[in-house]
């Protein structure tokens, strides 16, 4: 106790001499944002990017390399310290440079390739018609754009048939003389779909082979997507009900839905939607395999004259597990009913009365 007493007091005279306190406190960090891109301005993935101390202290952990994605890398680093950052892709001169951090930063690098090469990859594409389905054709728009640094000759694309696919118009190649640098060329390709193939997403390939202007030859393999949806058909059959009908009277409302298709169809409902009294305004059906129906009836009642317009929906899932919908509408006109008033006598006063009573007595009735 008494040697904790003096160790007290020391600290208090030292803080009261004016003597100053060693305070500890935690090091700071912040973010590197290594942004790569090529002379063209366009990001470059999968470059890497290495990052090191140009003073390594005994207690700094390694920093382990990291590949750029949609152009960048991104490092937490302790602040205030100088850093070698080194980039490197093949096809590209390496480049390495000191970045000194105090904040969060984003460092951009160009990188400039070795050597003038085409490079031609497939942009943009578009399908038309957007739904396709089993047995029809499509249209497929390509753009392909030469990417590189150098001119591309003698460019042939290839479109492959798979066993769904088949290219049919205009053949099943396109062919240019040359796709310059930074230019780009489209090609149209028409496809016929297999009436067997189910609904999917499926990969269409085709394979780009070009020259170098040293005539050397390159290959690029490209593929495009599109989705096959199988088309569903149900069909409203036997609608019986009357076109007519007077007010307050109950007629039944009834239909057939069928599958008129080649599959099966699930998640089928009917819903009602209509201003007259209906028994029952919706019916679960379910799946109905190709060839099958169902029937739905109802009474319905209106007692209110006049043109009346119901609709039927009818709801079923496709095979991409999406809602989808058909809608019929109907009109029925109600009559209106007009009540006929009895002819009762009408009550004779007291001298009418006396008068019939007159004619009675003398006879003169």
């Amino acid at each position: 106790m008494k040697q904790l007493g003096i160790g007290i007091l020391l600290v208090l005279v030292l803080a009261g001499a004016g003597v100053s306190m060693v305070q500890v406190t935690s090091e700071t960090y912040a973010v590197l944002t290594v942004a790569v891109h090529d002379v063209y301005g366009n990001p470059l993935d999968n470059v890497r990017v290495s990052v090191s101390y140009q003073y390594p202290r005994p207690e700094d952990a390694s920093i382990p390399d990291q590949f750029t994605v949609q152009g960048t890398a991104s490092f937490t680093l302790k602040a205030y310290r100088t850093y070698y950052v080194t980039v490197v892709k093949a096809g590209f001169s390496p480049h390495s440079e000191l970045v000194e951090l105090e904040e969060d930063t984003t460092f951009a690098v160009v990188m400039e390739y070795q050597q003038p090469l085409p490079e031609l990859h497939v942009t943009r594409f578009t399908i038309q018609p957007d739904d396709v389905g089993p047995g029809e054709q499509f249209e497929l728009l390509l753009v392909i754009e030469n990417e590189g640094t150098g001119d591309a000759l003698n460019v042939t694309i290839f479109f492959a048939s798979t066993e769904f696919f088949s290219p049919i118009q205009p053949s099943s190649s396109a062919y240019f003389n040359r796709v310059d640098v930074g230019r780009a060329v489209s090609v149209n390709q028409r496809y016929a779909v297999s009436g067997e193939a189910p609904s999917g997403v499926y990969d269409l390939e085709l394979t780009i082979s070009y020259q170098d202007p040293s005539i050397t030859s390159h290959t690029t393999q490209e593929t495009v997507s599109i989705s096959i949806r199988r088309k569903l058909l149900l069909k409203l059959l036997n609608i019986s009900y009357p076109r007519e009908l007077d007010q307050g009277q109950t007629f039944t409302f009834s239909v057939d839905v069928a599958n008129g298709g080649r599959f099966a169809v699930n998640g089928i409902y009917l819903e009602v939607m209509s201003d007259m009294d209906w028994e029952y305004t919706s019916y679960y059906i379910g799946s109905l395999e190709a060839g099958d129906f169902d029937t739905f009836e109802s009474d319905v009642t209106s007692s209110v004259p006049g043109e009346h317009y119901f609709t039927m929906k009818m709801g079923f899932v496709d095979d991409f597990n999406r809602q989808r919908y058909q809608e019929t509408s109907f009109t029925i006109t109600v009559l209106e009913v007009v009540k006929e008033r009895l002819n009762l006598p009408e009550e004779k006063g007291l001298w009418d009365r006396f008068i019939e009573f007159l004619k009675a007595f003398l006879g003169l009735r």
